[in-house]
């Protein structure tokens, strides 16, 4: 059974704000406050659990709500403090370092491009053409703030996915990161460029919780 605790509060991100703001970012959650920064959240149980689909479904709301207000750096799913005290003083300890990374996201969104072969192809050809995808997303670097080398993801494989990559990106210049990505497209003729986003920086943010 979950241990319940009444003060107990599930974090979705840290956001910068106005001092003082009373409106939440996000429907269904309110504001820690400290200094210019404040936490994002909502009563929890005080337990580990499984996060259902539905639990995900939610966080990945809150935050999409939350980063068309204000720029935001999401928690870990799942991350959930014993007390508001116990979350202010985290705040307090991690204040510059918080700080810092809200200022090199503000103003950017991640996209995220995922690098297919065109058709079903030989096995000796797959590593020349994740070699050309490499090579693109190399060249995409050139217009992003940051970028990310994703993993594999079960089913890359059946998909014919041969790399996949998130780019920060001004969201001044999304257009033109999408432009580029088109033209690399047109350039590798064997390989499909997708481009899902703008999203929250969930790629670019490792929130440490020990201390």
């Amino acid at each position: 059974m979950a241990q319940a605790s009444l003060g107990s509060l599930r974090l979705y991100g840290v956001a910068a704000v106005e001092s003082g703001q009373a409106i939440s970012l996000a429907e269904g959650t309110t504001l820690v406050h400290y200094r210019a920064l404040a936490a994002v959240v909502e009563p929890s149980p005080y337990s580990v659990s499984t996060l259902e689909d539905n639990d995900v479904s939610k966080y990945v709301a809150v935050l999409e709500q939350a980063h068309a207000h204000s720029a935001i750096l999401p928690a870990p799913p799942g991350t959930v403090f014993r007390s508001e005290s116990t979350l202010t003083r985290w705040l307090e300890l991690h204040y510059f370092t918080l700080t810092e990374a809200l200022s090199v996201v503000e103003g950017h969104a991640a996209a995220r491009v995922s690098v297919t072969m065109k058709g079903r192809q030989r096995e000796d050809a797959k590593k020349s053409l994740a070699g050309l995808a490499a090579e693109s997303l190399r060249l995409l670097r050139g217009h992003a703030a940051a970028t990310v080398t994703l993993p594999n993801t079960d089913g890359d494989e059946e998909a014919d996915v041969v790399a996949r990559a998130s780019f920060l990106i001004d969201t001044q210049r999304w257009q033109a990161f999408k432009d580029a990505v088109s033209k690399e497209a047109e350039r590798q003729d064997a390989l499909d460029f997708a481009v899902t986003g703008p999203w929250p920086p969930y790629d670019f943010v490792r929130m440490q919780f020990g201390g």
